[in-house]
């Protein structure tokens, strides 16, 4: 081996040509560094559009810290998107393609609406539990879909989640305009959910309800699942090489369509907590674009869960404050939606050059 390569340090730090590889950056830098990236090409847009740069950032972060009400709202945006994007987490660690959290997420909601509706008056202290049950049971059964048709058929859960999620919406307009459809109204919307399936409200005056702790807590189930499960250490196996991972013992059929449920199930719990604290009713665009912006959460948290949880709470500080930089700075808010989007671009752009770097170090360690 040439002198110019050094193998690893006793600290584990690779080093090339005495420089540290990029891969051993501390994990936070590339979003980060993506992240700062979007929000400088922000600022050119916003200073085109005849405004200050600092001002609109300014009325951005007033808009989603400056009152105890914007802070609510910004935590309530947070728990559909940190639910979705652990979802999504659970998949990209298992590299496999689930972008079918919309329609999960969907689902979840049709599944705490039937609960509310129909058997929330059964025993009212199961109301909640039961309502986010069924969140979860539905979204894990529409992923569960796409895993059965990857493992029988072959066919690509890139596409078949994807195909799902028209099918869910068609399913909950359906739903709404016809057998479930609130006969006091003309309107196509769903009766209100009985009070002892909804979930309470921890903030008086405000709309934050207890589903933040219901994000928080599968925030670190996943973590621990990650960390100090056989699952956990069987899915980073099979993300890194699944054919290294059947040849090892581990049964890589069940690990797939376990994780599609899993992940689907995490999507439909936000759908339920949407459910059950905010909305009451189902009606359509219910899911928002939690489901998309969820997979850019999970990449940019790069599929760790308080990685994620960071990336979710930007992106509900975004959309909050986007909408107070509007109001006071007449910024419009599809400047928050570029920025959004620049984070996915640039930190795309990042993996890309990780990637290069990488097979250029492997090249120059086998030289």
């Amino acid at each position: 081996m040439h002198g110019t390569v050094k193998g690893r340090s006793d600290a584990g730090e690779g080093v090339v040509a005495g420089r540290p590889t990029l891969r051993r950056l501390p994990s936070v830098i590339i979003p980060g560094a993506a992240v700062l990236l979007a929000f400088a090409a922000g600022a050119v847009l916003i200073a085109l559009a005849g405004v200050s740069p600092l001002r609109a950032y300014a009325d951005l972060l007033r808009g989603a810290f400056g009152s105890k009400n914007n802070i609510a709202e910004t935590l309530v945006k947070t728990t559909p998107l940190l639910l979705a994007g652990l979802g999504m987490a659970l998949a990209y660690r298992g590299r496999i393609m689930n972008i079918g959290a919309q329609g999960q997420i969907l689902l979840g909601a049709v599944g705490a609406t039937y609960v509310g509706l129909y058997m929330g008056q059964w025993w009212p202290p199961a109301g909640i539990p039961m309502a986010i049950l069924a969140g979860f049971l539905l979204g894990a059964l529409w992923a569960g879909i796409a895993g059965v048709l990857k493992l029988k058929f072959g066919a690509s859960e890139l596409i078949t989640t994807l195909m799902l999620n028209y099918i869910a919406i068609q399913l909950v307009s359906y739903l709404i305009g016809g057998p479930w459809k609130d006969p006091k109204s003309v309107n196509p919307f769903t009766a209100l959910i009985t009070p002892g399936a909804r979930l309470p409200v921890l903030v008086p005056g405000t709309r934050l309800h207890a589903g933040i702790i219901v994000a928080l807590l599968a925030t670190l189930a996943l973590w621990y699942v990650f960390r100090h499960t056989v699952y956990g250490f069987q899915l980073a196996v099979a993300g890194a090489n699944v054919k290294a991972a059947a040849y090892s013992g581990i049964r890589t059929g069940r690990l797939i369509l376990g994780t599609m449920l899993l992940s689907g199930g995490l999507a439909g719990l936000a759908g339920a907590c949407e459910l059950a604290g905010l909305h009451y009713r189902l009606l359509d665009g219910i899911s928002a674009t939690y489901g998309y912006t969820a997979i850019a959460i999970a990449l940019l948290g790069k599929g760790r869960p308080f990685g994620v949880l960071a990336a979710a709470f930007l992106f509900a500080a975004l959309t909050v404050g986007g909408d107070g930089m509007q109001q006071t700075a007449r910024v419009p808010v599809q400047v928050i939606m570029i920025i959004e989007g620049l984070v996915l671009l640039f930190l795309l752009g990042s993996e890309f050059f990780q990637a290069r770097r990488r097979v250029a170090e492997r090249k120059a360690q086998e030289a």
